[in-house]
């Protein structure tokens, strides 16, 4: 017995069911009387199609594999083979989608923000000054208690890290909304002031300039026709 031989029924022996083995010997030595024992790719062959007929699919795939390896690199069931092979090979996993690039959201130029019942519109402008308190500042934001008043201007200061600072006090808060509330009420407390000041002023003036001087000439006159009715 040659060894190619010896080898086949070995792996027959192996890997094939026992019920099975009395089909494939005849053939195996019908191959082996014909090539004359020594070409073991014809054996593996003719393993490969018993088995195929028989049914049983999966050991065909492995002798075919060893077929392949002993077979002529021309022989046309290569082809076949391979390409059978190509189609049941799991299709390539699908290309990692690229990760969109990370778009920087621009800060908005206005702001609106509710201060009891009043909402104001704050507006970005340049940095009123280079740093407050030692703190870099990057912008201002604007805004005006009264449209028609442009002294009556409130400003925040926003820094690198963005926190926020109310203009009229000493302060810094990491939200917007709290330094414009503070700014704002602040600012209003100051106007009240300094209208009633200046209506207090424009009072004690009237006073001094006009009645109290026209009170003293009315004095004399009465005084004057008093005087002369007696």
């Amino acid at each position: 017995m040659s060894e190619a031989m010896s080898e086949v029924l070995n792996w027959v022996a192996l890997h094939c069911p026992a019920s099975l083995r009395p089909e494939l010997l005849p053939a195996l030595s019908a191959a082996a009387q014909q090539s004359e024992g020594e070409d073991a790719a014809e054996l593996w062959r003719t393993l490969a199609e018993r088995l195929v007929a028989s049914g049983h699919m999966e050991l065909a795939r492995e002798v075919l594999k060893r077929w392949q390896v002993l077979a002529p690199p021309d022989h046309p069931l290569h082809a076949v083979l391979n390409s059978g092979a190509q189609a049941e090979s799991p299709p390539p996993p699908p290309k990692p989608r690229p990760t969109p690039p990370v778009v920087k959201r621009e800060e908005p130029n206005s702001r609106i923000v509710r201060v009891i019942d009043t909402t104001y519109t704050f507006h970005r402008v340049d940095a009123q000054m280079d740093k407050v308190q030692g703190r870099k500042v990057v912008c201002g934001w604007e805004t005006f208690l009264d449209d028609d008043d442009k002294t009556s201007r409130a400003v925040l200061n926003q820094f690198e890290d963005g926190s926020y600072a109310p203009w009229a006090v000493s302060g810094v808060f990491s939200d917007f909304a709290g330094a414009a509330a503070v700014e704002v009420v602040v600012r209003t407390m100051q106007r009240h002031f300094v209208f009633t000041t200046k209506k207090s002023d424009a009072t004690r003036r009237t006073l001094t300039n006009i009645v109290l001087p026209a009170t003293a000439v009315l004095a004399v006159l009465a005084g004057y026709l008093m005087g002369i009715l007696h």
